[in-house]
């Protein structure tokens, strides 16, 4: 005869509580002592004890999900923004599910409808279109944006937002690159990226007499960036140092350039964005900007969580400081 499964009054007598603060606990609506809770999920683990989803949402309205729109998982920004708000998520006892736009943008809206219906909250990046990005508050549904500041913002967030400071990251990297005495910079950008012109421009802010030109990819791809290799290395412009504008493009270009017999850093330097964790262990190593995409992931959940628990949707944004990561990609010329 087989056993009958837990129930909540089994797990609340295993645990010297009741069965509403059992209840409490596994739907996160009140927060007790550490030790309390503690023994009750001791209790929830010894009886396998299995909530039923269907109960539960129909109790509490809530499902126990969050749903993350990423442009492209196989970027590795977006894997780490994926793996920050995973750790923050299993913590709190939420599932996370993850919806690949592929670089798609023009079924975003349809996409976030779905995904509202079953869950609790959604962590949307500020890349997509605006009518997008103002679809949960329509739905109800609490919402934390992610990316970079905009130099010049169009207007503010609509949901709640953490950002990291994308014009002061070109700075760093551009200021790195005119003091190693470079002089002649190309810029290769990805013109579908709203944080794009930030980019170009705030290295123009700062050139001060050096000459910068920007060279415009279809793709934030490593292919992309090798199949750009031959034009920057033959063409009329003979340039010292290249900025992409992430990793993945520096790294295809660093392949492309090698193959062509260009020696970086002594012919020309390179750097990027996003400090992928394979950037670290390229052949000369990736002088790049870290864009904290696992804290954007980690705060963006943590922000949605107090949202739900507390009802405050406020937009308020929480700023990241970029770093500037020194590496062999950008040693100065050799006397």
């Amino acid at each position: 005869m087989s056993k009958r499964p837990a129930t909540l009054k089994d797990v609340a007598a295993a645990a010297g509580v009741s069965t509403a603060t059992v209840s409490m606990i596994l739907n996160r609506r009140y927060q007790f002592k550490p030790e309390l809770e503690a023994r009750v999920r001791e209790a929830i683990l010894s009886l396998n004890y299995r909530q039923n989803p269907g109960a539960r949402s129909m109790a509490t309205g809530l499902f126990g999900s969050i749903g993350l729109v990423v442009l492209d998982i196989r970027n590795p920004h977006f894997t780490n923004i994926v793996h920050g708000a995973s750790i923050k998520a299993q913590e709190h006892g939420y599932n996370l599910i993850v919806v690949d736009l592929k670089e798609d943008v023009s079924h975003a809206r349809q996409t976030i409808d779905d995904l509202a219906r079953r869950v609790d909250g959604l962590i949307l990046s500020l890349r997509l279109p605006e009518d997008a990005r103002d679809l949960p508050l329509q739905l109800g549904k609490p919402a934390v944006l992610f990316g970079q500041t905009l130099h010049e913002p169009k207007a503010p967030p609509p949901s709640p937002s953490i950002q990291i400071r994308g014009w002061e990251a070109a700075l760093l990297l551009g200021r790195h690159i005119l003091d190693a005495g470079r002089r002649r910079l190309t810029y290769v950008g990805y013109s579908k990226s709203i944080w794009n012109a930030d980019r170009i421009n705030a290295l123009r802010s700062i050139a001060d007499g050096a000459e910068l030109r920007e060279v415009v990819v279809d793709t934030q791809t490593m292919e992309a960036g090798e199949a750009i290799a031959a034009s920057l290395v033959y063409g009329d412009y003979k340039t010292d140092a290249i900025v992409c504008y992430n990793d993945m493009i520096a790294i295809g270009l660093l392949h492309g350039l090698c193959a062509l017999g260009v020696r970086v850093p002594d012919d020309m330097v390179l750097a990027g964005f996003d400090n992928i964790p394979v950037s670290r262990y390229v052949t000369p190593s990736l002088t790049t900007v870290d864009m904290r995409s696992e804290d954007l992931g980690g705060c963006s959940m943590e922000r949605l969580h107090r949202a739900i628990q507390s009802g405050d949707h406020s937009p308020t944004v929480e700023l990241l400081e970029p770093r500037l990561l020194v590496r062999s990609s950008t040693q100065p010329k050799k006397r």
